[in-house]
């Protein structure tokens, strides 16, 4: 602050720093935990490794090795254009010790998705669903176990659906689960009829009767159709409500909580005032505008797609009094067409279609 009791009277500029608009947080950044070639000592053990590419992966992990899952994920994350892990080395990916140890050291390190790579283990995967809905920026993308008749009651995978819920959809099931269209189109498009890169075969061929079930039930598989390679076919979340079925939807709100987070830092210790308030308004509302301009939000203008809201009502003094600032915000995401209804009719003249 400049002193101005010892200048003469006239006219000052000061520069300060405006406050930015909010820049999109990071949605494709992935942490897999399980065990590499090389031995992991006690002191590396759940210690997360950023990597960026696959020679980075091999330099500190080593190669491919049989029996062990992470390597080849790890190969397919990048296969599919991702372009940052944090590598998550455990000596037992089904330890319950290791796996909480690891989880711990998660909550240290911004990433979006978490997986280990080949772990069927419903309890220890729900450990994984429970990291991702304490830390409400991360999705858990969950191995599907190894399974010749999926549809059996009491089977394995359908056992291990059973003992996994995540209220709120914070984790889905997959057999398996890349997907890259983060980086092509954003995070609201579902992670679906995706072509998996370096996947030759499938070890099951689907029918459209046993995927309608399994989607149904919450787990997304993938598919071979003819004369196309294997495809994701499924954009469902672990949750039993509806709120929270897609995981573009959750993942797009998460996106939209976490810029937000990251955006807004500058605001904590400002005065709360209406100043402040409306700069908030001002900035939420201008990347919000952002998002429904990119097709994430389902309304014809910006007021049908969502709303900031900060005012007196949700403010009072004894609010305010508290060091608090409450900004309520609603937004319309925008869901996957899961399924496309052609309606074929005859008349007089052939035959007409249309789709619903």
């Amino acid at each position: 602050m400049v002193d101005y009791e010892s200048k003469a009277p006239g006219v000052y500029i000061e520069e300060i720093v405006a406050a930015g608009p909010i820049a999109g947080a990071s949605t494709s950044v992935a942490a897999l935990i399980g065990t590499p070639a090389t031995t992991v000592s006690n002191a590396a053990a759940g210690i997360p490794v950023a990597v960026t590419n696959w020679t980075e992966y091999t330099t500190s992990f080593g190669d491919f090795k049989t029996g062990q899952a992470l390597p080849y994920a790890v190969r397919g994350f990048f296969d599919n254009s991702g372009s940052l892990a944090y590598i998550v080395p455990v000596k037992d990916v089904t330890n319950a010790t290791g796996m909480a140890a690891a989880l711990d050291q998660l909550t240290r390190v911004q990433v979006n998705l978490v997986g280990a790579p080949g772990l069927v283990d419903a309890g220890i995967q729900s450990s994984i669903l429970a990291h991702c809905e304490a830390m409400g920026n991360r999705f858990a993308v969950l191995d599907g176990a190894d399974d010749t008749d999926p549809l059996k009651a009491g089977g394995p995978l359908q056992t291990q659906r059973g003992n996994l819920l995540s209220k709120n959809g914070w984790g889905g099931l997959y057999w398996p689960w890349m997907a890259r269209t983060d980086a092509q189109i954003g995070v609201h498009k579902a992670p679906a009829n995706e072509p998996v890169r370096g996947a030759r075969d499938l070890g099951f061929a689907l029918n459209d009767t046993e995927q309608g079930q399994l989607n149904h039930a919450g787990i997304n598989a993938i598919r071979r159709f003819p004369g196309a390679p294997p495809l994701l076919w499924g954009a469902r979340t672990l949750t039993d409500g509806t709120a929270w079925r897609y995981v573009n939807v959750r993942r797009l709100v998460a996106f939209i909580e976490d810029s937000i987070v990251q955006g807004l830092r500058w605001a904590v210790f400002e005065p709360n005032n209406t100043g402040l308030w409306k700069t908030l308004d001002r900035t939420i509302t201008e990347f919000l505008t952002r998002i429904w301009q990119s097709g994430a939000l389902f309304g014809r203008t910006a007021k049908e797609a969502f709303y900031v809201r900060i005012d007196e009502e949700l403010n009072p003094p004894a609010v305010r009094d508290l060091g608090q600032v409450i900004v309520e915000i609603g937004v319309a995401p925008v869901r996957p067409a899961e399924f496309v209804v052609v309606r074929i009719g005859l008349w007089d003249g052939g035959s007409q279609a249309s789709e619903t």
